[in-house]
């Protein structure tokens, strides 16, 4: 039985959930021509449906590092490219599903729904604006009908170049690519060409700056790190290297074009104390390094020393007797799939980063990456990240995964105090919190709007306790409060 016709009118484009991304990326590799492996940087999915049915699905991403028709047609310096990039987003994947091919016009109608979201979702998900979008069309298979009747503009053709797996930088494959960019605003060629960038551009803002003599301190820290680097070739000296991306990422930096950036805008005296050779021949000034140079300086480094080596100069900056927040979270991407040489689906648990955070000071003293069941792994993580601060007498502060009977003895044992939530994985205890327990006082009573609700919160707390508390089945328990809220 023929479906029935599709009525463009009431075709909608929404965001993937996270629940639904399994889903998107399976029919991407199963229906479109070249496959699918994952969306590179920052990312974004959309899908139109017609109520419950998807009729088709979108992948934004990270624009591409080199296009010289792009370029040409921005007026683009190298510099300007550099610093503006991430306002160009690029649509890599447009896939019609099988159930809704052959509809006329359904293509232009869901690129230009899509086209109309894309900024304030991005400006949500990313949390800055997008002035530009781009995509490529191979002419062996597409003519872009769908793309014209879509108003984007055909500015060009590639030389034919891309990255191939295995392969270091750009391989011709001998393909050129039809170009075609969409303005998301009216001006948005003029602003990308503009002499001077806008301060609402920025993707990051620093957060934290070093100052030289603390620069210094850490160069000399990081002088114990190995230098993979080959015996020829070595312009900047390894310590300095390490300090300005480290620098760097402490204020906010997470790109290498960032790191970059921060690099140059050092004082020529900084770059001078940190041991970075003068260029005689040439300028005569002292140059910082550039993005390829932190590129292949960085891939061979030891990550976990170096890790180490963060931590203990950071713990050096931090109060003595801070309290300690430690947390695990999913890093970003790793959820999605892979896949192996054969083309099948490498389903690989996703990696995490548990940090441990200074109450006071806001830095980040300490982090260790680890795999496999969150409820297990993050647990024995944790442990061994408080190696550094045992028998100090500080506090710990976790989230309710870790109130487990092993860790709170763990805590106890090796001289450090806890403050943990009592959630549904300690049924009993929670139990004997509110039901058996009489509070004895209220300590705090707030109202205000907070995740969009409004709310009255009371925070009530106990006496205290002897120094075990026989009755409450969680070791070392001395102190207890209760938050209750009402929306």
């Amino acid at each position: 039985m023929a479906e029935e016709p599709i009525p463009l009118r009431e075709v909608r484009v929404r965001v993937v959930r996270p629940d639904e991304v399994p889903r998107f990326n399976a029919l991407l590799r199963e229906h479109h021509y070249l496959g699918f492996r994952k969306f590179c940087g920052r990312r974004l999915r959309h899908v139109a449906v017609l109520g419950e049915r998807w009729l088709a699905l979108l992948g934004w991403h990270a624009a591409a590092l080199h296009c010289a028709a792009r370029e040409r047609w921005i007026g683009w310096h190298p510099l300007q490219r550099r610093q503006r990039l991430f306002l160009i987003v690029n649509n890599s994947r447009f896939l019609l599903l099988p159930n809704a091919a052959g509809t006329p016009h359904l293509a232009s109608r869901v690129l230009g729904l899509s086209l109309r979201r894309s900024p304030g979702d991005w400006l949500a998900r990313h949390g800055h604006a997008i002035l530009l979008a781009e995509t490529f069309v191979d002419p062996r298979h597409f003519a872009g009908t769908c793309y014209r009747a879509a108003n984007w503009l055909e500015i060009g053709r590639t030389r034919g170049f891309g990255r191939s797996r295995g392969a270091r930088g750009y391989v011709a494959h001998g393909h050129p690519k039809r170009v075609f960019v969409y303005p998301l605003r009216r001006d948005a060629r003029q602003q990308l060409a503009a002499p001077y960038p806008r301060p609402e551009w920025l993707p990051w803002r620093p957060r934290m700056k070093l100052t030289p003599a603390q620069m210094l301190s850490l160069r000399d820290f990081l002088r114990r790190v190995p230098d993979p680097r080959g015996r020829r070739g070595k312009r900047y000296p390894w310590p300095a290297l390490l300090t300005i991306v480290l620098a760097a990422r402490v204020a906010g930096a997470t790109t290498l074009t960032e790191i970059s950036d921060f690099g140059r805008a050092l004082e020529q005296s900084v770059r001078q104390d940190l041991g970075i050779p003068r260029r005689r021949r040439q300028t005569g000034r002292y140059h910082a390094p550039g993005i390829s140079t932190l590129h292949y300086a960085l891939k061979d480094v030891d990550e976990e020393q170096l890790e180490d080596l963060l931590a203990e100069w950071t713990r050096l900056q931090a109060p003595d007797d801070e309290p300690l927040a430690l947390d695990g979270k999913v890093l970003r991407g790793s959820y999605d799939h892979d896949l192996d040489a054969d083309g099948t689906v490498r389903d690989e648990a996703p990696k995490q980063q548990l940090s441990a955070v200074g109450i006071l000071s806001g830095l980040v003293v300490g982090q260790r990456g680890f795999t496999g069941a969150k409820e297990d792994a993050e647990g024995v993580t944790l442990r061994t990240a408080l190696k550094p601060w045992l028998h100090t007498g500080r506090c710990v502060i976790a989230d309710a995964l870790h109130t487990t009977h092993e860790t709170a003895r763990y805590i106890r044992d090796h001289g450090l105090y806890y403050l943990l939530t009592v959630k549904g994985n300690q049924p009993t205890v929670q139990a004997q919190l509110r039901d058996d327990y009489h509070w004895a006082a209220v300590a705090h009573v707030e109202s205000g709007l907070g995740h969009g609700r409004i709310e009255r919160r009371t925070i009530q707390v106990s006496p205290e306790l002897d120094r075990e508390c026989p009755w409450l089945a969680f070791p070392g328990v001395r102190f207890a409060a209760r938050l209750v809220r009402e929306v």
